[in-house]
This record gives structure tokens, sequence and C-alpha cells, in this order.
């Protein structure tokens, strides 16, 4: 019986992700750089951060994205929303980023969503987060 329930629960993982195109987009290697896209290992306040994740089309068509990115501070309140639309041809790696310029030192976390459009907000890959430090 539990291996029949693992089966339900794992096919419809797999058609959910199959349905909203996570077999179609991969969004990896975020990571924190600056304007000549040089990594940021230690951040500090008012410094210009492009919080930057590579973004892969794994079809053979070209796909519409809009890139979101939420930075929310240690208190749990949204810093800053910011998004940046675009396409990407049939097999074709780009680099999207948004920059932030944190106004104060301390804890971050950034969630990053890729998405078919505002509109519809059907995910092409799934949300990731990641922790960094301001200082």
């Amino acid at each position: 019986m539990k291996f029949l329930i693992f089966l339900i629960f794992a096919m419809t993982v797999i058609g959910a992700s199959s349905a909203y195109g996570y077999d179609e987009l991969s969004a990896s290697d975020f990571k924190i750089v600056n304007s000549l896209g040089e990594e940021i290992k230690s951040p500090v306040v008012d410094q210009q951060l492009n919080l930057q994740t590579s973004l892969k089309n794994l079809s053979e068509k070209n796909i519409d994205w809009a890139y979101i990115v939420q930075v929310i501070n240690s208190d749990g309140a949204i810093v800053d929303l910011n998004y940046a639309t675009g396409s990407i041809a049939n097999n074709q790696t780009l680099a999207a980023a948004l920059s932030w310029i944190p106004s104060e030192a301390g804890n971050y976390k950034i969630e990053i969503f890729v998405w078919d459009n505002l509109r519809d907000i059907n995910p092409l890959a799934p949300m990731s987060t990641h922790s960094i430090t301001v200082t």
C-alpha cells in the first residue's frame, strides 16, 4: 500500500512538473556579480548587486520567460521585488540578472522565480532560495 501511495505521489509530481514546463527550461548557477560579471563574495551596504541566474532552453522551440527576484529581510518583509522578461531560443543559454542595492546590513533571503509570463504565472523552473549576508 505504501508503494502505491508513493507511486501515485511520484506520478503527480512528475506530471505537474511536465505540465508547467520544468522539462523545457533549466535555471541554475545563481550568483551575485558586479556590473563586470565578477562574483561578489562579501556584499556591502550601498553596493550594486546583480542577482544572476543561468537560464538554458532545453526544448526545440523558443520560450518566453519572466525572471522574478524577491529579496526578503530577516523580519520577513519584502525589501525588493523586481522582474525582467524576454525570450530564449531553442538550445540557447543566457544569464538573467536583476540589480539590487541593499540599504541596510543584515541577513536576506533571495527567492528566484522563472515563469512563462507575468499574466499566467506558470513556472518554467522550480523556485530557488538563496541566503546572503550584507555587511
